[in-house]
């Protein structure tokens, strides 16, 4: 007895006494305490790329002023902020829609080019043949086919093959691209020309522009295409499994749900709307298919799914946002002398503060008392 009380006496203090502080899950946050949560993150944002707008030696309140009214400052400036969210919209769509279900599609930049393809193809093909109206549904058509087609090869990988999206998915976008830089190099290239592009597609295949500007009707098939994709994941047998696949897929298993099945058609719908993505920019902007049309819109979703927090109608709203910093950073640029580099800068420091900001408030800091 003597050597074991002499033992407890002995016996080393764990490092575990005292009080500690954990992060706790919330269970529930209300819309008030988010909007809050990301005002806040807005505001330390805008701190941030003050601070990086003085260092690099520009006015920052000029700048912040150049921004708002390159964004927002007048008729043709809103929009063009609104021609720059036109694919960004259907992009993070696309993200969404498959994060949903925590299948992890990081390749709407190459099924956004998928569709461009293929919106290019049938526009060459069929473009004097066909009425303009029947001809814009087509091209919209093959360009969905085209992005579902291209998705779903990483989807079977997985759902069959168990192999990372993740790594498929970035593999294909690179792959893509190297395809259509042979074809427009050799088969697709316009004549006497030494740039990568293709002719320029027949005026029938344009899509309606508005208001004397480049606002065009890819807009408006966005916004419902955001709405579908709602209506869809709410109150459809598909969205169900959508739903129940991210909650929990051997539970979904046991539901009846053939998950294998529904991760191809998960990853068919994603790259379907990044087809159109391509389909609208291709027929709304630009017009010829080129290596650049994408801007990184692809990627771009990416960031704008998470900070929407994958609901569709949050896409449409953090899309615009971006679209209008992206528009009002070429004006700040421009009229102050920003270096363009900076740019890119700003918007990632806005979306990653709020996002950030977005996923904190889901979380308390909270104390805890530890014992041996």
């Amino acid at each position: 007895m003597a050597s074991v009380e002499t033992a407890r006496r002995t016996r080393p203090k764990s490092v575990l006494r005292g009080r500690w502080w954990k992060l706790q899950r919330r269970i529930y946050v209300g819309p008030g305490r988010e909007t809050v949560a990301i005002a806040t993150g807005v505001v330390v944002a805008v701190a941030i790329c003050g601070i990086l707008i003085a260092a690099a030696d520009a006015p920052v309140l000029a700048s912040y002023r150049s921004l708002l009214d390159g964004a927002l400052g007048s008729r043709p400036a809103i929009y063009e902020t609104l021609v720059r969210a036109t694919p960004l919209i259907f992009t993070g769509l696309a993200v969404a829609f498959a994060f949903r279900a925590k299948v992890w599609n990081i390749g709407a930049e190459g099924q956004f080019f998928a569709g461009a393809m293929a919106a290019w193809f049938v526009s060459d093909l069929w473009a004097d043949s066909l009425p303009r109206a029947f001809m814009l549904i087509v091209i919209f058509l093959a360009a969905g086919v085209a992005g579902a087609a291209w998705a779903s090869i990483a989807g079977a990988l997985k759902a069959y093959y168990a192999v990372n999206e993740i790594i498929t998915t970035v593999m294909m976008n690179f792959l893509i691209l190297f395809l259509l830089s042979y074809l427009l190099s050799d088969a697709w290239q316009a004549e006497d020309t030494y740039y990568f592009q293709t002719e320029r597609m027949a005026g029938s295949t344009f899509l309606p522009q508005f208001f004397g500007s480049r606002l065009h009707l890819g807009l408006i098939v966005g916004i419902g295409a955001a709405a579908l994709v709602w209506w869809m994941l709410r109150y459809t047998s598909f969205g169900y499994e959508v739903r129940g696949i991210g909650a929990s897929r051997r539970v979904s298993e046991y539901a009846g749900i053939n998950v294998a099945r529904s991760i191809v058609l998960i990853m068919a719908a994603s790259g379907a709307i990044a087809g159109f993505a391509g389909a609208s920019e291709l027929t709304g902007i630009h017009h010829r298919l080129q290596l650049d049309i994408s801007d990184q819109v692809g990627f771009t979703g990416i960031i704008i799914a998470l900070v929407a927090r994958l609901r569709a109608p949050g896409v449409v709203l953090v899309a615009v946002c971006t679209g209008a910093i992206l528009n009002g950073a070429t004006s700040m640029q421009v009229a102050t002398g920003v270096p363009a580099a900076l740019v890119d800068v700003l918007l990632g420091v806005t979306l990653m503060c709020v996002l950030v900001a977005a996923v904190a408030v889901r979380y308390d800091l909270v104390r805890v008392d530890l014992h041996e």
